[in-house]
């Protein structure tokens, strides 16, 4: 966290969180609203500054405030890198441990103990190298997910099964 945003929280302790207007979508971008961030020192700001409370919310402390996050998907994003696994909104470059896939075509992974959503655009050429020959049939969903770095427990489950399993607040109050 940042140290300003350390300062502030000790020199205004008892501000009022803030619901509903933060979002992060599932290919780790910001909205603001309805609309996404596109000043990209706020979103860095945003990023740095980006955390889960004990209930299972994510927020942003943005000062002596938490502004509280909803998730489109999950609270970390997952991008493929020629090192393994790079996940928004920070980077803990950290292997993945197990893979879900949802009925919906969802592909989530547990990273660092937490759940991440892979991005879409990774999807196709993740499925190829990873499931070939499968034919898309959930009832045929192999066990295993097998890429160059790692080969993982792979799953059908769905995204409100895994925020659970995780105790994942996607929209807080």
């Amino acid at each position: 966290m940042d140290a300003i945003v350390l300062a502030a929280m000790a020199k205004w302790p008892n501000v009022p969180a803030v619901f509903g207007w933060l979002r992060l979508d599932a290919r780790g971008q910001w909205w603001i609203k309805d609309e996404r961030l596109q000043h990209e020192g706020m979103a860095e700001f945003f990023n740095r500054n980006y955390s889960r409370d004990g209930q299972g919310r994510c927020y942003v402390q943005n000062g002596p405030q938490k502004v509280y996050v909803t998730l489109d998907a999950a609270p970390l994003v997952a991008r493929r890198t020629p090192k393994g696994w790079s996940t928004q909104p920070y980077d803990d470059d950290v292997p993945a441990r197990s893979a879900w896939l949802t009925p919906d075509g969802v592909l989530l992974l547990e990273i660092g103990g937490e759940l991440a959503v892979v991005d879409d655009r990774d999807l196709p050429s993740l499925l190829d190298e990873g499931l070939p020959g499968w034919d898309g049939d959930m009832a045929a969903l192999p066990t295993t997910l097998k890429l160059a770095e790692a080969v993982l427990p792979l799953a059908s489950e769905t995204l409100p099964a895994l925020q659970s399993r995780y105790g994942i607040v996607a929209r807080p109050k």
